[in-house]
This record gives C-alpha cells, structure tokens and sequence, in this order.
C-alpha cells in the first residue's frame, strides 16, 4: 500500500543527497503526515495476546529524516515560546482529544479520540544527600527529574525517571 513511500525513504536513508530533492521531501512530510492521523505506525501489533509487535524500520526513517528538511523556527502562543523544527499539533477539538492547559504534542503524533493530553514537567532541583549516602565524599547533586503523565481513557499510566546530572562539590 505505501511501497512507493517505502523505496523513496529507504533510498533517501542511503543517500542523504536526496533530500534536496522535493519528491523526497513530499515523501517524508507525507509520511510524518500519516503517522500523524493514526494511518501508519511506527509499529503495529502482530499478535497481542504474545505481546509481538513488528517494528516498521522505514516509518522510523522518515521520522528521522523530517527533521533536517524542516527549517528551526519561533513559534508563540501568548507570553509562551518555542524554537524547534516540528510544528504544535493543532485542532484537538476535532480529534476528540481534552488537552489540559499548559500540555503539548507534536505534529506527527497520533492522538487518539478520547484521550486526555496531561503536562510534562521537567524539574531540576539541588538536593542535600545525608553524608552516609555520599558518593566519594560528595553530600549534594544536581537531579533531574522526568514527569510524563498520561490518562487514556480511564486509565492512568505515569512515568518517573530520576537521572544524577551532575555531582557538585
């Protein structure tokens, strides 16, 4: 079904020449646009009940792909800024889609109808660490802490990653 798609990302994967060329450039946004709609999938179940899924390595190309044909630019909405290369997702009314206030998504980011989009939050913050817990003699770090939070549904899920950034003296 999208075997033409498929020829040109591949090739453009080999050679990244082509992506001066605008069929290519259409081929990826297209792509991007798919993935977007919820039509194609980065990867799609094959058999769920034995949680296998087939991984659709070109679709993952192009994603990548998109993002040395976009141009970066600066993009408001009221005192809020961004600097990036891949547009704010637009008209989740008519995806049915709740969007609590400040949460955001990419275009190319299938939503779907139903779900609610709740804020990330990413926290820095400098934490005293008691001297038994000390790491060659360092007692503080910076932490960097990850909150994504999602509802789909009636169901919640919440991801928390912590990562050391940087021990400081």
């Amino acid at each position: 079904m999208y075997s033409e798609l498929q020829k040109i990302i591949e090739q453009a994967w080999e050679n990244r020449e082509l992506l001066k060329d605008s069929v290519v450039q259409q081929a990826i946004r297209k792509v991007v646009e798919l993935v977007d709609k919820g039509q194609l999938r980065t990867a799609e179940p094959v058999d769920l009940e034995k949680s296998l899924w087939q991984v659709n390595e070109w679709v993952k190309k192009a994603i990548i792909l998109y993002f040395p044909i976009q141009p970066m630019r600066k993009m408001e909405a009221g005192e809020l800024e961004w600097f990036d290369k891949m547009d704010l997702k637009h008209g989740y009314d008519e995806l049915g889609v709740r969007v609590v206030p400040q949460a955001v998504a990419r275009y190319g980011a299938y939503i779907a109808s139903g779900a609610i989009l709740m804020p990330s939050y990413v926290i820095s913050a400098r934490m005293s660490i008691p001297a038994r817990w000390s790491i060659h003699g360092q007692r503080s770090a910076l932490v960097h802490r990850s909150v994504n939070m999602f509802i789909f549904r009636e169901v919640w899920a919440s991801e928390v990653s912590w990562s050391l950034c940087r021990l400081l003296r």
